[in-house]
């Protein structure tokens, strides 16, 4: 047990710091260092003592967050009406809820411009995508049911449906091994059937990977079939295509609804796009006010960086002492579990 400090600074009515980097919460119990990793503590910058001793969002629940709002951004890259108008009507709605009626107005304003835009996009687009994210989808609807009122047998349910996500997730083993013991540490399961889901998921990610290790060696030994002329046309540095598809990239036309929809749910919807609400967590700026459209935008452009850093600067929210990626740090703003 740490000797308190003659002097401990009671930051908020949720924590008491009684030394350096040792807390105690409103009962007088000392967290461990497992616990002060999972709230907000006064680490090397200014934050609103409000914050304080209030949980983080745990790194799934960020994960999940952003495999949902992947596939919300996907389709409404895809220009189809059917995904767009929810949307924009779920904004404008929560405007008005939040009792922002200067926005809800714009919003209402620049609705017939956009619903233009998107049907000339669907006219003249065909989606191409082909990004898989039904196995992030699985998750988060296994993760989200074993979070609330799961017996042991609904837990043991769940807990397959999550190991059919991870086994085919594009994770190092000890990453999808952590994610799943992170998920069920909480649950009705047993310490014993918690160590066979685990079990059972290295057992299945070991098939997968010598399963595929089998069809790479198949496919070398078979003779690539020959590319026809629109395919070589494709890779060609010299086609139009090329030339028109590096155009695009360089005007950023190719993640305006990416920019577009994190920028406006961040700083219109109280700091939740529609994954992280559903995942119940906020983004918060670091002095409790409200994130400002263009402070919004700046924390965007944060994913850009954490691409340009090889996934390092997404990565850090595994280690940084209030859980801050990246996009976090450029903007001032935590992620909060409400």
């Amino acid at each position: 047990m740490t000797t308190a400090s003659p002097n401990p600074t009671q930051h908020s009515s949720h924590l008491t710091e009684i030394a350096p980097d040792t807390f105690v919460d409103a009962s007088g119990r000392q967290l461990t260092p497992k616990e002060v990793r999972n709230i907000v503590t006064p680490h090397d910058f200014a934050v609103n003592t409000a914050l304080f001793g209030l949980p983080l969002a745990s790194p799934w629940r960020r994960g999940c967050a952003v495999a949902i709002d992947g596939l919300l951004i996907t389709l409404l890259a895809a220009g189809d009406l059917l995904f767009f108008t929810p949307l924009y009507g779920y904004l404008i709605w929560r405007c008005h809820k939040l009792g922002s009626l200067k926005r809800r107005n714009i919003l209402l304003g620049l609705m017939p411009l956009l619903l233009v835009y998107a049907y000339a996009q669907n006219t003249t687009q065909q989606p191409t995508t082909d990004i898989d994210v039904s196995s992030a989808v699985e998750l988060s609807a296994a993760a989200i049911k074993l979070a609330s009122n799961c017996d042991a047998a609904c837990a043991d349910e769940q807990a397959d449906s999550i190991i059919l996500a991870l086994q085919t997730a594009k994770l190092s083993d000890a990453k999808a091994q952590d994610s799943l013991q992170d998920l069920l540490k909480d649950s009705a399961l047993s310490a014993a059937q918690q160590q066979q889901k685990l079990q059972l998921l290295q057992q299945r990610r070991a098939e997968l990977s010598a399963a595929r290790k089998l069809l790479q060696t198949a496919d070398t030994a078979a003779p690539a079939p020959e590319s026809g002329w629109w395919q070589k046309l494709q890779q060609s540095d010299h086609s139009v295509m090329k030339w028109i598809q590096g155009i695009l990239a360089d005007l950023g036309i190719s993640f305006g609804w990416a920019v577009a929809y994190l920028t406006m749910f961040i700083s219109w919807n109280h700091g939740q796009t529609p994954g992280k609400r559903l995942l119940g967590i906020r983004v918060v700026q670091l002095d409790n006010k409200p994130l400002s459209l263009w402070g919004a935008f700046g924390r965007q452009g944060g994913y850009s960086a954490g691409f340009a850093t090889g996934l390092l600067g997404f990565l850090q929210i595994f280690w940084d002492p209030n859980r801050q990626a990246i996009q976090d740090k450029l903007a001032d703003t935590l992620v909060l579990r409400v």
